[in-house]
């Protein structure tokens, strides 16, 4: 495993869009699929990314060795809320094309499943029961 790979969101930070003049090889990101396949998303600041009504949107925290997904579903007030509560610092998103991506899809189809797991305080199997206070 890698140190940008996510355990909950099947996708790895494959870098910058290079080759682009005046520093807009920033704004976009490839990330690869479970298959291996590069997809290139926008990035975005967690608070400032937009609504649309066909992508994926990936929360992803930064990190020195690149980003990590934290949070894959649909782009809009559900990937803003989720930036909130993963402590994102960035909304990458993928406007899906004719061809649709299928990889990318279901991602988005599994939606807030992906999100990170909290603690709720209760106990995880029937063995913890038993040495719950």
């Amino acid at each position: 495993m890698n140190a940008t790979d996510s355990l909950l969101v099947p996708l790895v930070d494959a870098g910058n869009l290079n080759g682009l003049k005046h520093g807009l090889g920033s704004r976009y990101r490839f990330w690869r699929d479970e298959n291996g396949v590069r997809h290139v998303f926008s990035v975005y600041p967690a608070d400032a990314a937009p609504d649309y009504p066909d992508a994926l949107a990936v929360v992803t925290r930064r990190t020195p060795a690149g980003a990590i997904a934290m949070w894959a579903g649909p782009a809009g007030e559900a990937a803003r809320n989720a930036a909130l509560r993963t402590r994102g610092d960035e909304i990458h998103i993928h406007v899906f094309g004719e061809e649709g991506a299928p990889t990318l899809r279901r991602l988005m189809d599994r939606g807030t499943v992906l999100s990170a797991p909290r603690s709720t305080g209760l106990p995880r199997c029937r063995h913890d029961r038993r040495h719950a206070a």
